[in-house]
């Protein structure tokens, strides 16, 4: 096991630390199908912060090996841990030159902001919102939506970042320009990927409802300097 995880559980509860650490020695055992039944059990770690950014640092640990079954399954048990410290954890993956390249973990650093929209995710999830992959797109379009219930400022920002993924994807997938075939043929693409959680985020972050993107568009020209009711509110 690496050395990092002994010292970070031994102030853990009993249950906390020996889950990961068995999880661990499941992947360099290469018993994926085992490592993913542990992994169910360990989901749900909302109240076990320990264990959590335990998890976080084994599957980013460079010496464990990670299937991409694996990757999912321990992104999604992370989802909904409202911790900076988790946070800060898992932020580091987007940091690191190779992990970020997969897109799994993009995916998954996503759902994880989604089940705990924790304001310090929110510059990270506003570049995956710029990101090259399209389920990259969507997923953080997912997460942005969690995000219904923050300052007023925070949603804010987040809707004006959506929207300008939003609205040029269906100006640009409507074009009839000659010119603009290659771009048209991306575009269609990827609103039939993006279009739904961006259309949730929008939805949630306003406390609005419109019926397509100009009617949007128009809406925040109306009222972005206006106060914004909460989700619920």
């Amino acid at each position: 096991m690496p050395a990092f995880l002994a010292l970070l559980l031994l102030s853990a509860a009993p249950d906390a630390a020996e889950k990961v650490p068995q999880l661990v020695a499941l992947l360099e055992a290469k018993k994926t199908p085992e490592a993913l039944a542990l992994l169910k059990e360990i989901g749900g770690l909302k109240e076990n912060h320990v264990e959590a950014k335990a998890l976080v640092r084994a599957i980013r640990a460079p010496d464990v090996p990670k299937p991409p079954e694996v990757m999912e399954a321990s992104f999604l048990a992370l989802k909904g841990i409202a911790s900076r410290e988790v946070t800060k954890d898992l932020l580091a993956f987007l940091e690191h030159s190779e992990l970020k390249k997969d897109v799994i973990v993009r995916i998954g650093v996503c759902r994880a902001l989604e089940g705990s929209a924790d304001p310090a995710g929110a510059e990270a999830l506003v570049d995956l919102l710029g990101d090259r992959d399209d389920r990259v797109i969507a997923a953080a379009g997912e997460a942005a939506a969690a995000y219904r219930h923050a300052p007023e400022a925070l949603r804010k920002e987040l809707f004006k970042e959506v929207l300008d993924v939003y609205v040029p994807t269906w100006s640009l997938k409507n074009s009839v320009d000659p010119d603009q075939k290659v771009q048209r043929a991306r575009s269609e693409r990827r609103w039939e990927v993006v279009h739904q959680s961006m259309e949730k985020a929008l939805q949630l972050l306003s406390n609005a409802n419109e019926q397509d993107p100009p009617a949007w568009q128009r809406w925040w020209n109306k009222n972005k300097k206006k106060r914004w009711t909460a989700a619920g509110a």
